[in-house]
């Protein structure tokens, strides 16, 4: 039986090290998404009060450190634009305005259209049969 389990350790070793690898990163994925959300929660929280209660003077001076580390940092940079886009995709999903009874209705004439033609080919095959 020991020889057995030794065995089973073995073979286990390194799937239970590989699932521990797959864990870790999973793990640094997520809290660096996590902190990249915070950071930028917190930042419009910052912003919102700065406009609301200090001087405009800390407002720009806000706004001009966060341009210049936009500037300097593809990291932030990239980082800034995945999260607006990620933010306004279901936004975006609906701009501009699209006309969903005018899409439904395209989608049912399309249906209808596709139906006729299925009836059409099977009605021509039935008659090919019938003939042939």
């Amino acid at each position: 039986m020991s020889v057995q389990q030794t065995a089973i350790r073995i073979l286990t070793f390194p799937l239970r090290a590989a699932w521990f690898l797959i864990l870790s990163v999973n793990f640094l994925v997520v809290t660096a998404a996590c902190v990249l959300i915070a950071a930028f929660v917190t930042y419009a929280l910052a912003l919102t009060i700065s406009y609301l209660f200090f001087p405009a003077e800390w407002t720009r001076g806000l706004w001009e450190w966060v341009a210049s580390l936009y500037a300097q940092s593809a990291w932030f940079k990239g980082a800034t634009i995945t999260f607006f886009v990620l933010l306004l995709l279901p936004i975006l999903k609906l701009w501009p305005g699209r006309n969903l009874k005018a899409d439904t209705d395209r989608e049912r004439e399309a249906m209808r259209i596709n139906d006729d033609l299925i009836a059409t080919r099977q009605r021509t095959q039935a008659q090919a049969k019938l003939r042939g």
